[in-house]
């Protein structure tokens, strides 16, 4: 596809060949409580139910404007456009019991940004009018039963938004019994951290009837590998399994995917590639991927 030039650009195959399917998962899209209140189908507290574990520590930040300060508690630390683990260990569940992770929605998460919170099939989410939350209870609303081979201790993977600004921001855990039973709540903290600049590529292609090409890449991981990726249609096309980064979803589509060029990405991450190409390679799209961190740039168009 990209003609060899300065030792710059070589064809190095074909990335993928066999094109797998991502399932799509079905939620419940309703919450079953009134006015985002969980007490209206809790009738009481109990404590000594449940404790957040794999916390990074205990903080007491300033709290924003018109929310109420809620003293010293557990944060968690993730990086924006990352993810961290939030571990429940439930200590007493009694009879029925279930996990659940709220305040996605709450005005101390909204009003600093936007949480992308992670669909696991393990968990249910329940979206509602008011509140946004997430449960897991043995697949359905049934609960675990305590003292069975259930989990007493689980873990969900909160993942941020990229465009997340720094700061702290309060959210909620709780194990809940059935309807009309028990409950346990426990505020918490999420603390994001300013994250990595976006992986920036641009593309001066001579089109439409091929010639001179200049690839420029920047804000990749400094002395590492990168590849550029190259396809005649746009998608959301994951890396199958047994390549680097597998997983990665990417901006590119599968007609004639591959990897137009690999190697180093640059002292400070920053590269510029000149090359030539034919008439080909105009109207198809290039795409950046960090090997070393898994990111990937914008998508651009070769035109």
């Amino acid at each position: 596809m990209l003609n060899q030039r300065q030792g710059d650009l070589s064809l190095l195959g074909v990335l993928m060949l066999a094109v797998t399917s991502t399932p799509v998962l079905g939620f419940p899209d309703s919450a079953q409580f009134t006015n985002g209140d969980c007490f209206a189908c809790h009738t009481s507290t109990q404590t000594g139910r449940m404790e957040l574990m794999n916390f990074t520590g205990l903080v007491d930040p300033v709290e924003r404007q018109g929310v109420p300060d809620q003293g010293e508690l557990k944060y968690f630390t993730v990086q924006a456009g990352q993810a961290v683990g939030m571990t429940i260990h439930a200590l007493n569940g009694h009879s029925k019991y279930a996990f659940q992770i709220l305040g996605f929605d709450d005005p101390e998460v909204t009003r600093g940004g936007t949480l992308v919170y992670s669909d696991d099939p393990l968990w249910l989410a329940y979206r509602g009018s008011f509140k946004t939350y997430f449960c897991r209870a043995d697949g359905g609303s049934n609960g675990y039963d305590w003292g069975t081979n259930d989990p007493t201790e689980v873990t969900y993977n909160i993942q941020v938004d990229a465009a997340t600004p720094p700061g702290y921001y309060l959210m909620r855990s709780a194990l809940a019994g059935q309807s009309g039973d028990w409950y346990q709540e426990e505020l918490f903290y999420l603390e994001v951290t300013a994250g990595n600049p976006p992986v920036t590529l641009t593309v001066d292609a001579t089109c439409p009837g091929g010639g001179p090409i200049v690839i420029s890449w920047s804000n990749a991981t400094p002395n590492s590998t990168v590849a550029l990726l190259y396809a005649r249609n746009t998608g959301n096309f994951p890396i199958p399994q047994g390549n680097p980064c597998a997983g990665t979803p990417l901006g590119l589509g599968t007609n004639q995917l591959q990897v137009a060029w690999q190697g180093g990405s640059g002292a400070n991450g920053s590269r510029t590639l000149n090359a030539n190409t034919g008439s080909g390679v105009c109207g198809g799209y290039f795409q950046l991927l960090d090997i070393a961190s898994c990111r990937t740039s914008n998508v651009v168009r070769a035109q």
